[in-house]
């Protein structure tokens, strides 16, 4: 199978994903107008698009809403129900779903506590605060209804990452430690199988309508384990994943062209370490 690929970006320059040479660079218009499902819509039909991926959450909203016009002109969305898409982006209606569904979330008002954009990504934007007199401080300074406020959890963060076809059946989740992190990625992860996470994974996905690569994130602060958040998208550290067994790119492919895939969901080992190097360009 050959590829062509194509990024949707910004206007701004020195995409690194252009300067690497893994795709071209198509300006559009931002995921949060209505005018960029038009334009998805008019450039997967001009280019003969197969398949669309989302990769930052904003895009997840996106590709959901123009879903059904991209089917119906023979695409593959890799895209979750809108429900489930806006449910995931929004930390505070995900907290609301995850304790619908009687998942473990941190909870209450003892210190410290975490400050996160409700609309937020990568870690940025979170704030801890360590008592009254700094939340007293940060409320002055922002509007808290765009925030979501929780307990701060130490322990070992644990990311899952599963993937879901198109029929609703779940191909393989993977669990794996953040050994190291910087600035909301991870830099070092191993595979490590804990069956809590696995287990918040399927009860989650028992929720909604679900397609395509999801990640989660949980701690387990060695008495219990608690559900941060899902994103309907590939994590940054999924590679560990795919290398382990849950080969989603195969499995993309083999479902845009309608080849078979795993009846049952993939088996996997403990003991994978991915470690990560970045990587420079220079150009006048």
């Amino acid at each position: 199978v050959e590829l062509k690929m194509f990024s949707l970006e910004d206007t701004k320059p020195w995409h690194a994903i252009g300067v690497a040479g893994l795709a071209q660079i198509v300006p559009a218009p931002l995921f949060s107008v209505i005018e960029f499902q038009e334009f998805l819509i008019r450039f997967a039909r001009s280019e003969q698009v197969d398949v669309v991926i989302p990769n930052i959450d904003r895009a997840t909203v996106a590709l959901a809403k123009a879903a059904p016009a991209l089917r119906a002109a023979r695409v593959l969305p890799l895209s979750c129900s809108v429900e489930v898409c806006e449910g995931m982006v929004d930390k505070q209606r995900a907290d609301e779903i995850f304790r619908s569904l009687g998942l473990h979330v941190p909870c209450g008002t003892h210190f410290p506590l975490l400050a996160k954009p409700r609309a937020g990504a990568s870690s940025r934007g979170i704030v801890k605060i360590r008592d009254d007199e700094e939340l007293e401080f940060w409320r002055r300074r922002n509007r808290t209804d765009e925030f979501i406020l929780q307990p701060f959890v130490e322990g070992t963060e644990y990311s899952l990452d599963a993937y879901v076809d198109g029929s609703g059946r779940t191909l393989g989740i993977v669990s794996r430690v953040r050994v190291i992190v910087a600035e909301g990625e991870v830099m070092v992860t191993r595979t490590q199988h804990h069956s809590d996470s696995i287990a918040m994974v399927e009860r989650l996905l028992s929720w909604g309508r679900w397609h395509g690569p999801l990640t989660v994130q949980v701690i387990d602060d060695g008495q219990a384990t608690w559900l941060l958040e899902c994103n309907p998208r590939f994590g940054s550290g999924v590679t560990c994943s795919i290398e382990a067994g849950v080969n989603a790119p195969e499995w993309i492919l083999r479902e845009r062209l309608g080849m078979p895939l795993p009846e049952t969901a993939v088996e996997w080992r403990d003991g994978l370490c991915m470690t990560r190097s970045r990587k420079d360009h220079f150009l006048w």
